[in-house]
């Protein structure tokens, strides 16, 4: 018997960067073999969204956090905060297409507590509206540590609020406990779907004598391709692709373009095919941000990664994988010509290992809500 498409209401929204709408995109293209989808999302968007059966989505007004000052602002408006909280409002309510079978909140409750207003606000209406639906979250595996009392806050909405907690990782390599202590409270909630990671090749490329250096889709990161366009001259035997932000400045790609010494170096400010790329390169050297290690992790290339020092979450995740030898951390020491190429050459020579990791998360989250829909139950 073929059972009917699904509506679900998905809410994402990204404060700094694009890795939280990239993985919610990678889900909701799984979600859209049975289900329509409308996305609410907001912060810095993509300059092209994905064209997918039964795909809606609106993008709110922007705002932002201000990291000097932690208040709220308009990166795009002049308006009054209050007036764009209220624009949200009235955007999100002519949107909706009601009524829906799930909706599925991407962080909430365990960040986006800026947001909470907005997010309660949504899930009071859907109740409303559409009963005792379900909710659910979905979560990376490593949290930014918080405060007992805020934990405590985190499980008590969970506890009210969401049906099923689906962390982005592999408990191989890190489990949610080591950074949210009460993790036993929602124990009952929570499942690992796996690292969600773009599907891997079909065929492999042969690896070819090129590294791509990398920086991600935001602001930091220039030491890094400074650092890398300065060794190259030291390794003429290797082609070095360095890849700025997609929002870099003309003046800073032709500053690092003017740093370049030697001919195996060409400067691009994106990558359209950026896994292909990998697939065939024979190092990734990055900022080791989360999109870009998922990239790293499932075309199986050897990578060096520069933790981002304003990120504490960036920086365990790599030390995870590079105890389980997927990515070797680089320090501000090894930013020099010399140390950078003698890790080049290390990393390039080792044996990738045998482990494989859990990749597949979006597919299973898909898979998962699909089965609760149709009244059944998942296996574990």
């Amino acid at each position: 018997m073929h059972s009917k498409r699904r509506k679900i209401l998905f809410y994402c929204q990204s404060l700094v960067g694009l890795g939280h709408l990239t993985s919610s995109l990678l889900v909701i293209r799984e979600l859209s073999t049975f289900a329509d989808v409308d996305l609410i999302h907001g912060g810095q968007g993509l300059q092209q969204m994905p064209e997918l059966p039964g795909f809606r989505h609106l993008r709110l007004p922007t705002i932002l956090i201000d990291s000097a000052t932690d208040e709220f602002y308009a990166p795009d408006s002049d308006k009054p905060i209050e007036v764009l909280w209220a624009e949200r409002a009235v955007a999100i309510e002519q949107f909706v297409n009601w009524p829906y079978d799930a909706v599925i909140v991407e962080f909430f409750p365990f960040g986006r507590r800026r947001l909470k207003k907005e997010i309660l606000g949504l899930f009071a209406t859907v109740r409303q509206r559409c009963g005792a639906i379900p909710i659910f979250c979905f979560v990376r595996e490593i949290l930014v540590p918080a405060p007992l009392e805020a934990e405590q806050r985190m499980v008590k909405l969970v506890r009210e609020h969401i049906q099923t907690v689906f962390v982005r990782g592999d408990p191989d390599i890190v489990r949610f406990e080591e950074t949210f202590s009460l993790t036993a409270e929602i124990a009952d909630r929570l499942v690992y779907v796996g690292y969600v990671s773009p599907p891997p090749p079909a065929s492999w490329p042969v690896r070819r004598n090129r590294i791509v250096v990398s920086q991600g889709g935001g602001e930091i990161g220039k030491t890094l391709l400074r650092a890398a366009i300065q060794t190259a001259r030291l390794l003429p035997d290797y082609h070095f692709l360095v890849v700025t932000s997609s929002r870099a400045s003309a003046s800073k790609i032709a500053e690092l373009q003017a740093l370049v010494g030697s001919p195996n170096v060409q400067v691009v400010s994106f990558l359209n095919d950026f896994q292909e790329n990998l697939q065939s390169a024979a190092l990734s050297i990055s900022l080791g941000g989360d999109n870009t290690l998922m990239d790293v992790i499932s075309t199986r290339t050897p990578a060096l990664a520069y933790p981002y020092a304003g990120n504490s979450e960036q920086g365990l995740r790599i030390e995870k994988l590079a105890g389980k030898g997927f990515v070797f951390p680089l320090t501000d020491k090894d930013l020099t010509p010399e140390r950078l190429n003698i890790k080049i050459r290390e990393t390039i020579n080792q044996t990738y290992p045998q482990q494989a990791i859990a990749i597949n998360g979006a597919a299973e989250i898909s898979r998962r809500i699909r089965v609760m829909l149709e009244g059944g139950f998942c296996e574990d």
